[in-house]
């Protein structure tokens, strides 16, 4: 289908909320931060040697948790185009989440508590990405 006016450009809605950073909820605070959980440097050493830990991090895929505040610019960004926020292609998201799919990006989500207000909430992410397919799990807080 082809349109006659300009391409309406849903950037200039989600540039319009304030970034995390400029109210305490950015980066320096843990929030807009992509952070792999299954990084074997994480765990002690006697963790490693437990053997249910020790398969998760042997796991073929990667654990990739962020958490953000809604009613912001990064979780505006991440809600609506999740590859750019897991990518790196969002100013005030620091850190990406590894091995996403080039040339399929699609990311299946399930949010749990999607029935409640996302509005003055934090919201958290767990990605698992293996190389081939990409998935979320956003929990938003009640």
């Amino acid at each position: 289908m082809e349109y006659d006016e300009p391409r309406f450009n849903e950037n200039d809605i989600y540039d319009q909320f304030p970034s995390g950073a400029s109210d305490g909820n950015g980066p320096d605070q843990g929030f807009n931060t992509w952070k792999k959980i299954n990084d074997p440097e994480l765990f002690t050493e006697e963790a490693r040697n437990n053997p249910v830990i020790s398969e998760f991090l042997a796991a073929p895929f990667d654990v990739t948790y962020a958490q953000f505040k809604s009613s912001h610019r990064e979780t505006e960004y991440w809600i609506h185009k999740p590859l750019d926020a897991m990518t790196g292609k969002v100013d005030g998201i620091v850190g990406f989440v590894d091995r996403i799919n080039g040339s399929d990006p699609r990311i299946p989500t399930l949010v749990i508590n999607h029935e409640r207000t996302l509005a003055l909430h934090i919201t958290r992410g767990i990605v698992i990405s293996d190389g081939t397919s990409t998935g979320q799990i956003i929990h938003k807080e009640v």
